[in-house]
């Protein structure tokens, strides 16, 4: 009897003691457990932002136009690439192609316009530019430039050479004067997606070309030889995979007039960052081109947002914020002796503003604004 109670009197211990055990094996346990959750938290939390970096990462990336580490710099809206003055190609030779111009009339004309001392025609559906040396309303007076393009929609000149915007080719083409004629000098290729337009900032002494699908500014500048060399590309963010049709330079902003996006923006000229946004409603979001002048942005329409063609007009506001309650002041009429045609690019030189317009038998029309008011309106050519 005594070595029965002995016997469970020693499993009672050992119970007690394998329960002691497994005690003291769960609390070493549960203290490792709180030592390294802080760090799966961390390896976490890396883990959840990494897809975001790498996204921004690879949306730079995969415009082709450079590798990361040439971002020289970035800002929470956009990005600065660097492209080590890059000439292009050069065109070794290239025959003086201007020609007679033997169209009687302009198809869908994006610009007019006089830079580097001559006056130009973007005849975008006939596909060639035009020039000449005076301001003549006979189309079939002027020379062409080039008819290597497809659906030309601009040019800008320093005064030395001159830059067209090859759009569907997605090309810039440089023309140099030379022995009184134009002569093709440069080209560069897979410029974005659609260069819709182009602008000389004499601040900079550099070329801004807009991407217009892209959300990419191309900026070109002349190197010490003369030569034409693209120096940056600056990324706005979110406008990639919209339709943005221009944009107008403003002292050290870049206002971009609404598109696809549905809204304007006003950017700072050196990076792209965002500084405002705009809403606008549908009925005026598909414009083509803004711009201040006096007290007024004027902005001309295109189409809507769905891209319905009548509701191209021509509008103008004292304030941007204003759009986006519908509130504003339509102008086309005032300026266009054909309410019914689509507004295009303006331009100011020899005094007067130059608006391009289509679907009307007359393309091109002049205007002055005095005091906030339109005047001297005249339908060209």
């Amino acid at each position: 009897m005594n070595s029965v109670k002995l016997k469970i009197h020693c499993f009672n211990i050992s119970i007690h003691q394998t329960i002691q055990i497994c005690i003291y094996k769960c609390f070493i346990l549960i203290f490792i457990l709180l030592l390294t959750i802080p760090k799966i938290n961390v390896k976490a939390s890396e883990q959840e932002s990494t897809p975001v970096n790498v996204a921004l990462e690879q949306e730079i990336h995969n415009t082709g136009v450079a590798p990361n580490e040439n971002i020289i710099m970035r800002t929470d809206t956009s990005a600065v690439i660097d492209m080590a003055m890059q000439p292009g190609v050069f065109i070794e030779g290239s025959s003086y192609p201007n020609g007679e111009n033997t169209y009687a009339q302009l198809k869908v004309p994006t610009q007019i316009i006089k830079t580097g001392g001559f006056y130009f025609i973007v005849d975008c559906y006939h596909n060639q530019v035009l020039y000449n040396h005076q301001m003549t309303t006979d189309v079939e007076d002027w020379k062409v430039l080039t008819r290597d393009v497809e659906l030309p929609h601009s040019i800008a000149s320093d005064g030395n050479v001159f830059l067209v915007t090859d759009t569907e080719r997605n090309r810039i083409l440089v023309f140099q004067w030379e022995f009184s004629r134009f002569r093709h000098v440069q080209t560069f290729t897979e410029i974005g997606e659609r260069p819709h337009y182009i602008e000389y900032d004499r601040e900079s002494q550099s070329f801004f070309v807009w991407s217009s699908m892209t959300g990419e500014m191309y900026i070109f500048k002349n190197d010490l030889t003369g030569a034409v060399c693209l120096s940056q590309v600056r990324q706005l963010f979110e406008l990639k995979d919209y339709y943005v049709r221009s944009f107008t330079i403003m002292g050290d902003k870049i206002l971009f007039p609404s598109g696809t996006n549905g809204y304007m923006i006003l950017a700072d000229k050196n990076t792209l960052e965002v500084k405002e946004r705009y809403s606008v409603t549908s009925e005026i979001a598909g414009m083509a081109y803004a711009t201040k002048i006096e007290s007024y942005y004027y902005m001309t329409i295109a189409c809507d947002l769905k891209a319905d063609q009548k509701k191209a007009t021509m509008i103008r506001t004292t304030d941007l914020t204003n759009l986006s309650e519908g509130i504003y002041e339509t102008v086309y009429t005032q300026i266009s002796a054909v309410p019914n045609g689509i507004p295009y690019y303006i331009d100011f030189f020899d005094g007067a503003f130059y608006m391009t317009q289509h679907n009307t038998l007359k393309s091109v029309v002049k205007f002055q604004i005095q005091n906030d008011m339109i005047v001297n309106t005249k339908m060209m050519f």
